[in-house]
């Protein structure tokens, strides 16, 4: 929500839109007609006012712009409501001014003597607008079940006659669970209440139903939500958001209720994932774009497919347009080791340049050209040095000459390893021994190395305490790595001793967070030496992921009593 602290202006113009909003549907054709013919408009407006479906929302626009109203002032407005003697709308539109933008002490308020006003008695807002069927709000704070409290602190009662209420923000800008359940609360006192809608603004992904029983009462109450040109309506029975289009995908997220919170972290499209799942991730990344949300990463697990010069493909036949907020783009290929070509390498470079936040292409298992011809490679992107990385090489593309070289200097060995960089076995001996050597150089320089995988590649541990791979190289003791994932091959069993031995490796890492291995069979339990107890105070998290649980499955390390827990992710 915005702070108390937001400036003046910026309420003030909020409250005026929604001002206009709520004026326009309080003049009837009558009105409108009545009042251009005494603010004396062009007989060719007057005509069109006649003619016009939304006439009302034209003479405001018309009356904006002679200055008849103002975000200050409404004096002529209600000068000419008084002469044409229509002092109930006269009312009504000084009490809506009030209400939504919370002036009450300027000249529109204090009827000066030579505006020939007459004296208007100020009483209460609530009593002008018993009978207002709609309401449009621009500065809501909170709701309960008895009222809507504005951001400059009026208040709006139930209102018995009340058939549409709207809730508009700036864009960006997000209501909390609290709020939005206040607000069904109030609507559910409000008998005549048939839609409530949100616009512009961003709700929680979901919301909870089992707690919330304004949530489930809802029944009656068409509730809708329009973040963007994609328009939602809510599931109350299951506190969803289903899309308005023909495949009425329904918003769904592992664990995250808050977009930005979702775009913080890496959002994930596997080929695992449903098709529904893949569109709505596609649906949020498109609504967090579209409100200049930044989007920090892009991971496609397995499941690009290709590029087809504007979009990316997926393997599920969705196309993913550009994304004006994304940061940066990991692909995991998964295309049966088919080559990318030069001109699918740039196109991808092309698509991120469009987000003016992209930094980074990463590219994991990937078969990639040689060297791709410097003058095929966007002048923009050498201008804003985006890094394109090949993480099975732990190598990047040179934009100047097109060749792939090894890091040399702090700043790039840094950016390198704020991704994920692999050891495969399908790879020669050459990378791997290349890639274990920049390991160390960055270990050496104590930068932080986000994540390592090894594919495959996982043969014992040796006596000092080295990871020893199938191709006989030796990855020493990494102490600036922060994450491991070990993926053996299908029907290899590990002991415990080999499980300590792992788990020993990666607590000489300060930085260490998160060990995964998978694709394997381990101990029902691991009798957890007494040497690991700082692996538990420092939270370290170690998962295992055997071959025949679901996908979403896994199990987590329990560092009090050595067994398996079963979670979800």
């Amino acid at each position: 929500m915005a702070s108390n602290l937001e400036p003046a202006e910026k309420k003030s113009s909020r409250g005026f839109r929604s001002f206009k909003a709520e004026l326009a549907n309080t003049l009837t054709k009558d009105i409108v007609l009545q009042l251009a013919t005494f603010f004396d408009y062009p007989p060719v407006e007057i005509d069109s006012l006649k003619n016009e479906m939304c006439s009302n929302h034209f003479m405001v626009r018309y009356m904006e712009e002679r200055g008849q109203i103002t975000e200050t002032d409404i004096a002529t407005l209600l000068r000419a409501l008084e002469a044409l003697n229509l002092l109930g709308i006269q009312k009504r539109v000084q009490a809506i001014f009030e209400l939504h933008t919370g002036r009450c002490d300027d000249q529109s308020m204090q009827q000066p003597e030579d505006l020939n006003f007459g004296k208007l008695n100020l009483v209460p807002i609530a009593s002008f607008l018993p009978d207002i069927t709609f309401l449009g709000l621009a500065s809501f704070s909170s709701a309960d079940q008895h009222n809507i409290i504005l951001e400059n602190g009026n208040h709006v009662p139930v209102l018995s006659a009340l058939e549409e209420l709207q809730i508009h923000t700036n864009k960006g800008e997000e209501l909390t669970q609290d709020q939005v359940i206040g607000l069904f609360s109030f609507a559910l006192k409000c008998k005549r209440l048939k839609k409530l809608s949100f616009i512009d603004c961003l709700l929680p992904l979901s919301l909870l139903v089992g707690s919330l029983s304004p949530l489930t009462k809802l029944r009656d109450i068409e509730v809708s939500w329009t973040p963007t040109e994609h328009g939602f309506h809510l599931d109350s029975s299951r506190g969803k958001w289903v899309s308005n289009s023909k495949e009425a995908t329904t918003l769904e997220t592992k664990g995250q209720t808050s977009l930005r919170q979702l775009c913080s972290s890496n959002v994930s499209l596997k080929r695992t994932d449903s098709k529904q799942f893949q569109m709505s991730t596609k649906l949020l990344l498109e609504i967090a774009s579209s409100h200049n949300i930044p989007i920090s990463g892009l991971y496609l697990t397995w499941s690009f497919s290709g590029f087809d010069g504007e979009d990316i493909r997926l393997e599920s036949g969705l196309s993913l347009s550009s994304i004006s907020s994304l940061e940066k783009i990991s692909i995991n290929d998964g295309r049966k080791n088919q080559e990318f070509t030069e001109e699918e390498v740039i196109g991808l470079i092309n698509y991120g340049i469009k987000s003016p936040r992209f930094k980074t292409l990463r590219l994991h298992n990937c078969k990639l050209p040689s060297s791709i011809k410097p003058d095929i490679i966007p002048e923009e992107s050498r201008l804003r040095n985006i890094k394109v990385i090949s993480c099975s090489e732990a190598r990047y593309l040179d934009l100047i000459s097109g060749k792939w070289r090894k890091p040399d200097d702090i700043d790039s060995i840094t950016v390198v390893c704020s991704g994920g960089l692999a050891i495969h076995r399908a790879t020669s001996e050459y990378v791997q021994r290349s890639v274990i050597e920049f390991l160390v150089e960055a270990s050496n320089h104590d930068i932080p190395i986000f994540q390592v995988n090894l594919v495959g590649t996982f043969s014992k541990i040796d006596e000092d305490g080295n990871i020893i791979l199938f191709s006989g190289l030796s990855l020493p003791i990494i102490t600036s790595i922060e994450r491991m994932q070990i993926q053996t091959g299908k029907g290899r069993e590990m002991n415990k001793h080999e499980v300590n031995g792992i788990l020993n490796y990666v607590q000489h890492s300060q930085r260490f967070k998160k060990l995964s291995i998978s694709q394997c069979l381990l101990p029902s339990s691991i009798p957890i030496d007494p040497s690991l107890s700082a692996l538990k105070s420092r939270g370290v998290e170690v998962f295992w992921k055997p071959d025949n649980v679901k996908w979403d499955e896994q199990y987590l390390l329990n560092f009090e009593t050595g067994g398996w827990e079963a979670e979800s992710w």
